[in-house]
């Protein structure tokens, strides 16, 4: 999983963003902006975790953003040169236009949906604590598919909870996040290996519930997709970060494994699962590198 860091000094096209407290004054940088404006676009589907626990995702989506406080509720609002990078953005109920060469904060105007938490097991609520997710100060880190390019992401902290007065979003209740745009960043999933697989997978939900036959047909380093064999049947409802058991036996001695995985999504027909654990000796254990490709091997033999 190779991580690409995006941006670099555009010296006189930044400028200072005014400090918060006693936070320490930084500066805007505009390649670093057009990346956030182009991987986290108005109105695109996003998901999120809180304080950077990553077995906690939320959707979400970005509703607008604000500039110097005004707000920006259409990518249509933003003026750009040849080269795709914002000039200027035209805000408020005047669309008064701000240049870049003006701008001192850029901000992301996001859903409150702090509801979501009541959704969450006894174990992750805790994880979250008494102080909840949108506390100011707390941290949020925004997920984004770039399509080609692999799965962006940026560290949030959260500014304030606010109700807009008015305009298209008025008394909703919204979060406002300052983005730390150092920590923009691209995972190119294209370079995880991944291997086309068709063997037999039994799946276990919690509370002994049985999803029925499976077949696990793609397998990268710490993940597999699998699929419900029979057409007139569908995925149980696993929703992101559910536990699930997966008993692959390969027919022949020795070769039964028992791993333990959480979704990373599901649909009707296909589950992503990251493998989390492998079960021996009665006891649940971490992956080691030969565990690894000893399970990639009989898959990829599995009926040869």
């Amino acid at each position: 999983m190779i991580k690409t860091f995006l941006g670099k000094s555009l010296g006189s096209e930044r400028a200072k963003e005014p400090s918060s407290g006693n936070a320490t004054q930084t500066r805007i940088d505009l390649d670093q902006v057009k990346k956030l404006i182009e991987f986290f676009p108005i109105g695109k589907k996003l998901r999120y975790y809180p304080e950077f626990q990553k077995e906690i995702v939320f959707d979400t989506f970005v509703i607008a953003y604000c500039a110097n406080g005004e707000f920006v509720y259409s990518g249509e609002a933003i003026d750009r040169d040849s080269q795709g990078y914002p000039t200027a953005f035209c805000a408020g109920k005047n669309e008064e236009r701000i240049p870049v060469s003006d701008l001192k904060l850029f901000q992301l105007l996001v859903p409150d949906t702090s509801d979501l938490e009541m959704k969450l097991d006894y174990h992750r609520r805790a994880l979250i604590g008494r102080k909840r997710q949108f506390n100011k100060g707390n941290s949020i880190s925004l997920i984004s598919n770039a399509g080609a390019k692999g799965v962006s992401t940026v560290d949030t902290v959260v500014a304030k909870q606010i109700a807009l007065p008015d305009g298209p979003y008025a008394h909703a209740k919204m979060v406002l996040l300052t983005p730390e745009l150092d920590t923009l960043a691209v995972t190119d999933q294209r370079k995880k290996a991944r291997a086309k697989i068709c063997a037999p997978v039994a799946v276990s939900l919690p509370e002994g519930k049985l999803s029925g036959p499976c077949t696990i047909y793609d397998l990268s380093e710490d993940a597999m997709r699998i699929r419900v064999r029979d057409r007139d049947t569908t995925m149980p409802v696993m929703p992101r970060g559910s536990e699930v058991i997966l008993d692959i036996d390969l027919g022949e001695a020795k070769r039964l494994y028992t791993i333990k995985g959480s979704v990373i999504r599901s649909s009707p027909e296909t589950c992503a699962i990251k493998l989390e654990g492998l079960f021996k000796d009665g006891r649940l254990r971490s992956f080691d590198p030969l565990d690894l490709l000893e399970l990639k091997t009989g898959l990829l033999n599995y009926g040869a």
